[in-house]
């Protein structure tokens, strides 16, 4: 009996221990989880320091003393220069990786610049110096929106679905938070620290930052690649930049148009506003709509629908347009911020639409938030002159507030029914729906494996070469955000299939010298020094 009892402890002990789960073979899941979020802090910190700093430069002119009110001049050149961006990168080659240099270098010399030109013009009541910092400010602030839409892109799109909303809420706190916008803080270290946020994000997703801000090398193994035409096809299929897809080219004209809209009665006289503690009506709004997007989020998930929030924007601002011809001489504030609130909706929603579309295959981030933000500043250019001539018809009694108001309701049907129908935002979330099938697959095969254990043999071959061609995606993708040449994005391929550099040489029939020599270029680009880190980086690469 005594044997017997020890026998059964022992197993019950044995059979105990086999119940834990072991170091080794625990989910690593926590260093994932830990990384992914300090991105998601990093980038809805540094988004919302960049959308705070531009709310202090259209609120500059204001404070003036000589107040010459002139902000359409900082949005006019953020909107040209995006739209530089967008034009230079619209072909898959060198370009994108071209710009971005330009652009790492470029930013941070605009934001220094703005913010000495525009305390010293505050100082001074100097409009031409404010002119200037206008100038230099939107220099500044367009690309640096356009790079944090790069930053975005890197991740999945209900990433930027939860990143975007954030933001907003960061961008209101440090609004709110500024007691007066005219000091050293809000124009020059809220940039600065919004680009160095930008750095640091891009330096945890591969990016080489600091090879952009150092002079440009010569280029090494550009010259040797007799052959690398007739093989770029394969790892970088040219696709044409010529036109923008239909549907985003009206989203872009529709963020456009609600811009302008929203802007329309900025200089037109409220009263007194009783959210002035918080920022304003406009700061406020974008409380309310960060915490009503990440709660609507919370709640869906990966079953987040574009078209909901598009239906809750378009009537908010409509019901803001009647209540400004119903009510606007008694409760102005209260008009305004049902206007900001359907905007902040439609707006948050443009963006996470933005990086769904530079994430589909051929497209690449710069180019479309580089033509977003273009259109995004153009509509806030001319809402702004809008606003003023609004202003002064009001005040001469040449128009009626409520006129204005039907136009603009007039405007947003016309948006609504012909230019960006609910049905072409249901088909602007291809990733969304992409993904959503995925994980549908994957649930569906985790809730029956005995049908998975039976059909396992029959799809293997399917599920290798679904794994291929997804190295192969993550690779193309790779080579095209890092700037890679044609051979070179052969030899990465390879290289995330565990290539040696003789098997490499021998597929691409090159010397080992010249393979060697990719290799080592594909390291230095990548900023990797081992093989492996190369594969985990291609592997989880834009998700």
């Amino acid at each position: 009996m005594s044997n017997i009892t020890e026998t059964e402890r022992a197993r019950a002990e044995a059979a105990e221990v086999a119940a834990r789960p072991s170091a080794e073979h625990e989910p690593a899941r926590s260093p994932v989880s830990d990384g992914l979020m300090l991105s998601f802090l990093v980038l809805v910190l540094g988004f919302g320091l960049c959308r705070a700093w531009i709310i202090f430069c259209l609120g500059a002119p204001i404070i003036a003393p000589s107040g010459t009110p002139s902000h359409w001049l900082y949005l006019a050149t953020g909107a040209i220069g995006s739209l530089v961006v967008a034009l230079y990168c619209r072909h898959r080659d060198r370009a994108v990786s071209r710009m971005r240099t330009v652009l790492y270098r470029l930013c941070p010399a605009a934001l220094l610049a703005s913010g000495i030109l525009v305390l010293v013009a505050l100082e001074f009541r100097s409009e031409p110096l404010m002119a200037a910092g206008f100038i230099a400010g939107g220099l500044g602030a367009g690309p640096l929106q356009v790079l944090w839409g790069d930053r975005f892109a890197s991740h999945s799109v209900e990433f930027a679905a939860f990143a975007s909303p954030a933001a907003a809420i960061v961008t209101a706190v440090v609004v709110a938070l500024s007691a007066a916008h005219a000091n050293f803080m809000s124009f020059i270290v809220v940039p600065l620290l919004s680009f160095g946020l930008l750095l640091f994000h891009g330096s945890r997703t591969g990016v080489d930052w600091k090879g952009a801000l150092a002079p440009a090398p010569a280029s090494a193994g550009d010259g040797d690649d007799e052959n690398a035409g007739s093989s770029a096809a394969v790892a970088t299929p040219a696709v044409s930049r010529r036109a923008v897809p239909l549907g985003v080219g009206k989203l872009m004209f529709s963020i456009m148009v609600f811009s302008l809209l929203c802007r329309m009665f900025d200089t037109v006289p409220t009263g007194p506003d009783p959210l002035e503690v918080f920022g304003g009506s406009a700061v406020f709004s974008l409380v309310v709509v960060g915490v009503a997007f990440l709660a609507i989020m919370a709640k869906v998930r990966e079953r987040f629908n574009p078209s909901t929030i598009y239906r809750l924007s378009l009537p908010i601002m409509v019901a803001g347009y009647v209540a400004i011809a119903l009510f606007f001489d008694t409760h102005g504030f209260a008009s305004m911020l049902i206007i900001n609130i359907g905007y902040e909706f439609f707006d948050i929603l443009t963006w996470v639409l933005f990086v769904d579309a530079a994430r589909r295959p051929g497209e690449n981030a710069l180019r479309i938030f580089g033509l977003g933000v273009a259109f995004m500043f153009c509509g806030m250019a001319l809402g702004n002159v809008a606003s003023h001539l609004v202003d002064s018809l009001i005040v001469t009694g040449s128009v009626q507030t409520n006129v204005v108001a039907m136009a603009a309701i007039l405007g947003l049907v016309v948006v609504a029914f012909l230019v960006l129908p609910e049905g072409t935002v249901a088909q602007l979330s291809g990733s969304l729906r992409e993904g959503r099938r995925e994980r549908e697959a994957e649930h569906r095969a985790a809730e029956e494996p005995e049908e998975a254990d039976s059909a396992a043999e029959e799809t293997e071959e399917d599920a290798g070469d679904a794994a291929a061609g997804r190295i192969e995606r993550h690779c193309a993708e790779v080579a095209r955000d890092f700037g890679l040449t044609p051979r070179e994005s052969e030899v990465i391929v390879l290289l995330a299939y565990g290539r040696t550099l003789a098997i490499i040489a021998r597929d691409l029939h090159i010397a080992q010298g010249t393979a060697r020599t990719h290799i080592e270029n594909i390291y230095r680009k990548l900023d990797v020094h081992k093989q492996q880190e190369l594969i985990d980086l291609v592997d989880t690469y834009g998700e």
